[in-house]
Formats: structure tokens, C-alpha cells, sequence
């Protein structure tokens, strides 16, 4: 399976348009946002490509937003779905704990491994430096990765902290921001390998 990671959006139709290009021309199975869409347009045009997206909120996403996503099948922020044989789960920036609060009995109910994670923020010290030195992921999501050890995690929010790292035994992986052209390219095929990428 071929999956094009994105997050940080943040309005760019001009970055948005060149993905879907790109999604096309690799046949990418999925597309998964990370959050901070912003913007209406983006959106629709990602839904309208016919490539299958999934994503959650941003903390810079308001509730038009949501209800957006919500409406066109993209948003599963707190829910836990089935793409293809890949379990995966979505934690938005709108309602984190409650959303970690419904991952965790969905996943229990399920007693099923969680394959993918989808996530804006970051966990505690992976992929989360700033550019003043600070470590600004989120414990309690570091916490849910011990607990549950998705084989992937995609996230974003830390635009300067792009990069692919392994963590207890799950790659996590933060494309960068597509409001800049960046993105991550990641098959899954048995194993799971992950590129970090750039729009031209």
C-alpha cells in the first residue's frame, strides 16, 4: 500500500493542487492529513481527486472545519478505522483527550494491534525540537504509543522538527508542512518504510 503523508496545510491551494498531481501520477492508495487544513478549499480539492483521504484537526482548525471534514468522510478524530487491511486510528488537536479516551476502548473492544496513528501533535521528545531548543510533544501521547506501539505514526505541528524516526518499535514519522511543498511518502508492504519528500 502506498500512503502520502501530509499536515500543516495551512490554506496552500497552490501546494494542495501539485500533491494531487503527484498523488495521482505514484497511484497513492491513501492520503493522510495531520491537521491544520485551515481552509475549505484544500480540502475539496483533496476529496474531489478521488485519491481516499483520511485526516484529523489541527489546533489552528476551527469547527467549520470539522464539520467539514466530518461531512465529506475525512474526519475520524477519536475513531478507529479499516483501510485496506491497515487499522487506523485518528487523535485531532480539537478534543485530544477525548479522543484518547475513545481510541483506547475502541482499541480494547477491537483486541486488535493498531497499525497506524494519526496524530497532530507529536510525542514527547520524537520529532518535536523547536527552533529554541524545547522538546514540545505530548507525554500523554508518548504514553498511548508505549501502551498500544502502532507500527506507524504520522503527525505534524512542529513545522521545523521534519523527519523519520524510530521509537519502541514504531516509525513516526512528521512530513513537514505542505504549506512549504513538504510531504512523506510511506509503503507499507509487510514492513514499512517512509521518505520524507518536496513539491517542485
Amino acid at each position: 500500500m502506498r500512503i502520502i503523508g501530509i499536515s500543516d496545510v495551512h490554506c496552500s491551494y497552490h501546494y494542495t493542487a501539485l500533491l494531487i498531481d503527484k498523488a495521482l501520477s505514484i497511484e497513492a492508495d491513501l492520503i493522510l492529513s495531520a491537521g491544520d487544513v485551515e481552509c475549505i478549499e484544500p480540502l475539496e480539492a483533496l476529496v474531489a481527486s478521488g485519491v481516499k483521504i483520511y485526516g484529523v484537526t489541527g489546533n489552528m482548525d476551527e469547527v467549520f472545519v470539522y464539520r467539514a471534514m466530518k461531512s465529506a468522510g475525512v474526519a475520524i478524530d477519536g475513531e478507529v478505522i479499516d483501510f485496506k487491511g491497515i487499522t487506523i486510528a485518528g487523535i485531532g488537536a480539537m478534543s485530544l483527550r477525548t479522543n484518547l479516551e475513545s481510541i483506547d476502548r475502541r482499541i480494547n473492544n477491537r483486541g486488535k494491534r493498531l497499525d497506524a496513528l494519526l496524530s497532530h501533535h507529536p510525542l514527547k521528545g520524537v520529532n518535536d525540537l523547536t527552533y529554541r531548543g524545547l522538546h514540545a510533544g505530548l507525554k500523554v501521547l508518548r504514553d498511548f504509543v508505549d501502551k498500544h506501539s502502532p507500527r506507524l505514526v504520522i503527525h505534524g505541528h512542529i513545522h521545523e522538527a521534519r523527519g523519520v524516526s524510530k521509537y519502541s518499535g514504531s516509525l513516526v514519522v512528521n512530513p513537514g508542512p505542505l504549506m512549504h511543498g513538504f510531504y512523506s511518502l510511506i509503503d507499507i508492504d509487510g514492513s514499512i518504510h517512509a521518505q520524507l519528500r518536496e513539491l517542485a
